[in-house]
């Protein structure tokens, strides 16, 4: 079996740099290099998609690459990855905690070649050793992502004395306490922590979920608006506070958020697309379409837009108009299963059996385990050959 191709992304802004670097990473044999510029959506992608090297500038859109990193290496979504930080500017932290966070060094930009790639070899020697603390974080966030609480509370508990209970050890392990349903060991690690770390937005939003996961709702949102007030002019925590509610099912206080976000008119299309998700949630399908509309006008129209466009428009009853938005989502993402479905589901109500067979076929051929596509397909095969 051949081996993957090395992948590399690199974030920044500077198209100067972003060239200059992806030739040197090609050099280092790094042929597939993504070039990414906002930082939120970067972490997004370090959910869903791994990377043998992240190599990161200290100016990003809407977060510093400093708190990227600090970010992506705390985040209880994204697995432990190699990351480089470079800027023109002086470190953004001492030596100590810039290792703290898995950087061997900060680069000043732009690095001479040869020194791009002592680094990365550094940094890779770092993180694929066994034994050492960056690979021990790499083996607690894998037993952290892949749900094996035991594991992760071991390890993370190991690496809380080995790092002198430093602020990364420290949210990882209140993490795997959190996801072991141990919340009053969680609260009692974030306490620690601030007294020792002082008080951070990720420790913040880590006990906002436990207060949540406590059913202390009024005292999560006193605990969002805390945190959001000194830097309410910052669209990234915004998300950070939002996608906490939501994965919480905390839909009242979401969209507070994200009317709050909306009103400051950040300009990030996730806030009109949450929104637009929770006023259906709420059966409001009138004020759904009318804030996609507005999101498409300014953002552009992206799949999910119309996917949840198609969504609103059906319970609606208004069928052709919501095959035309499915179809529009289709052309963003051919590959959505997701879209397939619903376009069944459609379909059905239209009484177009046929095609509902059709689109139902595909979901499964793209997502074989697609809930529910199964049994709506027998149902229809049943129904076309009882008719038959």
């Amino acid at each position: 079996m051949s081996k993957p191709t090395p992948r590399a992304l690199v974030l920044s802004g500077d198209k100067e740099l972003t060239a200059y670097m992806k030739a040197n990473l090609i050099k280092l044999e790094y042929p597939e290099v993504t070039i990414m510029e906002n930082g939120v959506e970067g972490l997004k992608q370090l959910a869903t998609t791994t990377y043998d090297i992240i190599v990161c500038h200290n100016k990003l859109k809407f977060i510093s690459g400093w708190n990227f990193v600090k970010e992506m290496k705390t985040s209880d979504k994204i697995p432990n990855m190699p990351v480089m930080l470079m800027g023109e500017l002086p470190a953004p932290a001492p030596e100590e905690e810039l290792n703290a966070y898995g950087l061997v060094k900060y680069l000043k930009s732009p690095p001479p070649s040869g020194e791009i790639g002592m680094v990365l070899n550094s940094t890779l020697q770092l993180f694929r050793t066994s034994g050492t603390i960056e690979n021990k974080f790499t083996k607690a966030k894998a037993a952290l992502l892949g749900a094996k609480t035991d594991v992760a509370v071991e390890i993370f508990s190991e690496l809380h004395g080995l790092t002198k209970k430093n602020l990364r050890s420290s949210l990882g392990l209140a993490e795997a306490f959190t996801q072991s349903g141990q919340q009053d060991k969680a609260e009692a690690i974030l306490l620690e922590s601030a007294k020792t770390n002082g008080s951070t937005p990720t420790a913040a939003l880590m006990q906002i979920k436990i207060l949540i996961k406590k059913a202390m709702f009024p005292e999560a949102h006193a605990a969002a608006l805390e945190l959001l007030g000194p830097i309410s002019d910052s669209p990234f925590y915004h998300v950070r506070v939002l996608n906490t509610y939501v994965e919480n099912k905390s839909i009242e206080e979401a969209e507070h958020i994200c009317r709050d976000a909306i009103g400051k008119e950040f300009k990030l299309p996730e806030f009109s697309l949450s929104m637009a998700r929770l006023l259906f949630a709420k059966g409001r399908f009138d004020e759904c379409l009318a804030t996609l509309e507005k999101a498409t006008i300014l953002y552009g129209a992206t799949s999910e837009m119309m996917n949840i466009k198609g969504a609103a428009l059906r319970k609606l009853n208004r069928l052709d108009d919501a095959l035309m938005a499915y179809e529009m989502a289709l052309k963003l993402s051919p590959m959505d299963s997701r879209v397939y479905f619903n376009m069944a589901v459609c379909c059905i109500s239209k009484k177009a059996i046929k095609e509902a067979r059709q689109h139902l076929e595909m979901c499964l051929k793209i997502t074989p385990d697609f809930p529910n596509a199964q049994q709506k397909l027998e149902e229809v095969n049943k129904f076309l050959g009882s008719a038959a």
